[in-house]
């Protein structure tokens, strides 16, 4: 049985005085990881957490959030990583669908949490985890997560042996949005996770004494899929709050990371930092990206610059935990400055069972466009309480991704475009829906497109196109203030134009975005 918990317990034991954790100057051994996630067990369960009930978690990265992706299933219990880009209104409407009884929350989000807390009736107790003491906008009720830990005790070992989730038990929900704009709990299990690890570790040339370092968002599964590949080999987490460029490069060069996860963005700003020259990068062996693309020009930059690391890159979502290709880094290799497969996201993993399907779900010819469908132990488990979108996305067996592409003669896959109309800008994904739904509730708007449109920095950048009620005087300045706040930043569109008359239809009578995009894709101000 797969028990990802098991593995700390395991590394605790073999190697109990290295590194596990290192946050804001701080680490804590295998032997000290293991003891506070007991103890972090036991005050759950104290608090009333049994098998099958949440604890959410709103917070910026830290080893507290390394360590609460894990507790909560000691107990049988699931973690629930809050998206602190989200407004409020997102916010509750996630933890309204999920219902967790336990809200964690960092000195960042200490506003949001007190809101939440009288917003959203599920919620019976706050738990502040971080150095110092809450702030006076909490309630005076709010617990301390490291005083419940101390008053915890030592904890056995196996004193939650009997409770503990299972392989194939849900032990997190990560929330993604789907076309319909509302949220969707992905849920996932051990077994999904130790999949993507054995699947990935290989290609990616994991090693047991590789310092990883964590900078991306752990609320997205990009970066929180690699605490569990770290779990898996027993490897050095190094934990950043959040991305800041020079103390990432400062991170990198002190505590000798070997490898990362980064989308092409962060890569480039890097790079392109007045900084960076003064760096030692020289422990870097391999970056791992994925979200976007990898322009040639940072790539050939990167060979120049850190003339040892190797590139991986990784295909997938949420829903596939989240891995279903890799690029390899024999694949980023130039031969005459051309790197054949670049364009392509990579051959899927051994784990992965992957079919490119018509409109009928019936295999499409080698070199023809469809949309992938895939199956394999690392799919999720299903939407939480959406049995009827699983039903849908997993029909025949197989996970729909919407992901529109083609497999080239060498069996590399080539993404074509995004049959859900996602956007990705800065390796944040938004649904058009979202922002649209948004836009159409301001009294002036008649009618709202959004879309992605090719942006040198974030890889794309929303954009909306809208139609106004006659009469109406609204300026496009004016509908990106009303987004505020209402919608996560990156949701917002970067530019709004008005439509001179009602926005133009398909035949189908659907909003046309293939002839909004040709008439302003080249006088977008980017």
């Amino acid at each position: 049985m797969i028990r990802l918990p098991d593995l700390v317990r395991k590394y605790a034991f073999h190697t109990p005085d290295k590194m596990a954790t290192y946050f804001e100057g701080r680490a804590h051994s295998w032997a000290q990881f293991s003891a506070r996630m007991h103890g972090a067990a036991k005050a759950l369960q104290d608090l009333g957490v049994g098998p099958g009930d949440r604890v959410a978690f709103l917070g910026m990265n830290s080893h507290w959030l390394v360590e609460m992706y894990l507790v909560p299933s000691m107990i049988g219990a699931l973690c629930v990583p809050i998206n602190y880009r989200l407004s409020e209104d997102e916010m509750a409407e996630t933890i309204d669908d999920c219902t967790p009884q336990i809200l964690i929350v960092d000195r960042h989000f200490q506003e949001q949490a007190a809101a939440l807390m009288e917003r959203c009736p599920s919620l019976e107790t706050l738990i502040f985890a971080d150095w110092d003491a809450p702030a006076p906008v909490l309630p005076p009720d709010t617990l301390n997560y490291d005083d419940l830990i101390a008053q915890a005790g030592n904890v056995a070992a196996d004193a939650f042996d009997d409770l503990a989730s299972a392989s194939d038990d849900t032990m997190i929900l990560f929330y993604t949005s789907g076309t319909t704009g509302q949220p969707k709990g992905v849920m996932l299990s051990h077994s999904n996770m130790q999949a993507n690890a054995t699947g990935t570790g290989p290609l990616y040339k994991y090693r047991s004494d590789d310092v990883l370092l964590l900078s991306g968002p752990m609320f997205h599964l990009g970066t929180g899929s690699r605490v569990f590949t770290s779990i898996v080999y027993g490897t050095t987490k190094i934990i950043q709050a959040k991305f800041e460029v020079e103390e990432t490069m400062r991170l990198i060069q002190d505590q000798k990371v070997t490898t990362m996860t980064m989308v092409p963005t962060m890569l480039r700003m890097i790079l392109d930092h007045p900084t960076f020259p003064t760096f030692d990068f020289s422990s870097l062996r391999c970056l791992t990206y994925g979200a976007a693309p990898m322009p040639i020009g940072v790539i050939s930059q990167c060979l120049e610059q850190i003339p040892d690391v190797t590139f991986c890159q990784g295909y997938g979502m949420t829903e596939a935990a989240p891995n279903l290709c890799v690029l390899r880094p024999e694949d980023h290799e130039p031969i005459d400055g051309v790197i054949p497969k670049l364009a392509s996201v990579g051959r899927p993993i051994h784990t992965t069972d992957l079919r490119i399907v018509d409109e009928n779900d019936k295999p499409v010819k080698q070199g023809e466009t469809g949309e992938l469908t895939v199956r394999g132990p690392q799919i999720m488990n299903g939407y939480w309480n959406k049995p009827e979108e699983t039903g849908e996305a997993m029909r025949g067996g197989f996970y729909h991704t919407g992901d529109a592409g083609y497999e080239d003669e060498d069996g590399y896959i080539y993404l074509v475009g995004r049959t859900k109309e996602m956007i990705i800008t800065g390796g944040e994904n938004v649904y058009p829906i979202e922002t649209e739904n948004c836009l159409s509730k301001h009294p002036d708007v008649a009618s709202a497109a959004v879309l992605g449109l090719p942006h040198d920095k974030w890889g794309e950048m929303v954009v909306a196109v809208v139609a106004l009620h006659d009469g109406a005087r609204v300026t496009g300045d004016d509908l990106i203030a009303y987004c505020r706040g209402k919608i996560a930043g990156y949701k917002v569109p970067k530019s709004i134009r008005i439509w001179d008359g009602p926005l133009p239809l398909s035949h189908t009578n659907k909003i046309d975005k293939q002839k909004i995009r040709a008439k302003i894709s080249e006088t977008t101000d980017e």
